[in-house]
């Protein structure tokens, strides 16, 4: 799906438009996307909490009113549900998916080393980041490293 983008006189994108979806400011379109992974983290897949959108720095008031407005979102107590379901249900099966994957290799107990093509190199079953191009450290998911790291002799970390 790629966006169609309408610019500004400056030449910056400030609406876009992705098919099956309304016309959206660049900032509804982020909390759209940023507010339905956090809902699936939060446990609550769907339902974007008043409390999330207090606790962003940006102003959120007018762009939640937007997606209100486009149709995407529907207020409730204390927040709004999403009413875009296909999007919601792909991502919870994205991240269902990618968890299987990450427990897949914390059971293996190490990931599997994809590609080297000069850049990032991320483990080829589950996508997390093993060594980055500027040798610097890579954080992983609660902090720990599953196999050795090569800098450090080969010892476990």
């Amino acid at each position: 799906m790629r966006p169609v983008s309408e610019s500004d006189d400056d030449g910056s994108r400030t609406f876009l438009h992705f098919d099956g979806l309304p016309v959206l400011s660049r900032s509804a379109f982020q909390l759209h996307s940023f507010a339905a992974l956090n809902s699936i983290q939060a446990g609550h897949p769907g339902f974007v909490s008043d409390d999330y959108l207090n606790a962003i720095s940006a102003e959120t008031s007018v762009t939640a009113l937007e997606l209100e407005a486009a149709g995407m979102w529907q207020r409730r107590d204390e927040g709004y549900f999403i009413v875009a379901d296909e999007m919601v249900a792909m991502m919870v099966s994205h991240n269902e998916e990618m968890d299987r994957l990450a427990a897949a290799c914390q059971t293996r107990g190490a990931h599997t080393e994809g590609e080297d093509a000069g850049a990032w190199i991320i483990c080829a079953d589950c996508g997390i980041p093993l060594v980055r191009p500027d040798g610097g450290p890579v954080a992983l998911p609660h902090g720990g490293k599953l196999g050795p790291d090569a800098r450090e002799g080969g010892v476990a970390s």
